[in-house]
């Protein structure tokens, strides 16, 4: 075993020791963080607020684990409005910085995908960005840095993002809502209508999508006609 994978073995198993002597477990509870929210809640949501954004600004992959987060701890319709909100200001953020920052660095690590978006903006313009967030072939941090080297309004992107990400989040904050109201991990429990509707939202959700989108574009052609 080479030098950096001890160190690294050893660095795991000091977390893992520390997680069942100091009670990490705890932190996994959705009742702690209810109960802060309810202590506290004007201090949770900022910070909630201030993470999501952070987090999708700097393009790491937590836009759907922090929704279904913000419909467990602030029920369906607060985590949407705070999810909505932070992703959107998050992902505009990280597109003006792909646009004025790292424009050398995304050409070098993203050239083909960077030509595919490209020639779907000139093509269908803010619709194309609209059906990418509705339908996430290409995900939510990943497609912010490439619409930052297009020559897409920076306006007409938060527009886009706004309008396409809101039925995602719904569902994901909803989903979260039904999850935080279980107390245990019984069948009856788990398997409450709220539950089954919110997954089978989440699984017949691409589908649906699919069909909007397919809908507008022959909408769209037949107007261009």
């Amino acid at each position: 075993m080479s030098a950096r994978k001890l160190a690294l073995a050893v660095v795991i198993a000091f977390i893992v020791i520390l997680y069942f002597v100091g009670g990490g477990e705890k932190y996994f509870s959705t009742a702690l963080y209810q109960d802060i929210y309810e202590r506290s809640p004007g201090v949770t949501i900022v910070v909630f607020f201030v993470v999501f954004f952070i987090g999708t600004s700097c393009s790491l992959p937590v836009a759907g684990v922090l929704s279904i987060a913000s419909g467990i701890v602030f029920g369906a319709m607060t985590g949407f409005l705070i999810s909505l909100t932070a992703a959107t200001l998050g992902g505009t953020l990280a597109c003006y910085s792909t646009r004025y920052l790292f424009e050398d660095l995304v050409k070098r690590r993203f050239p083909g995908q960077l030509a595919v978006v490209n020639k779907g903006v000139e093509k269908d313009g803010a619709f194309y960005l609209f059906g990418l967030r509705m339908i996430p072939v290409i995900p939510f941090g990943l497609l912010n840095l490439l619409i930052g080297l297009t020559s897409m309004p920076v306006c007409v992107f938060m527009i886009a993002t706004l309008l396409g990400m809101a039925p995602v989040v719904l569902i994901l904050s909803y989903a979260g809502s039904q999850l935080g109201g279980i107390e245990s991990l019984g069948p009856a429990a788990i398997f409450t209508p709220g539950v089954i509707f919110s997954l089978l939202l989440l699984a017949s959700f691409p589908f649906i999508a699919k069909a909007v989108v397919a809908m507008i574009r022959r909408f769209k052609a037949s107007d261009q006609r």
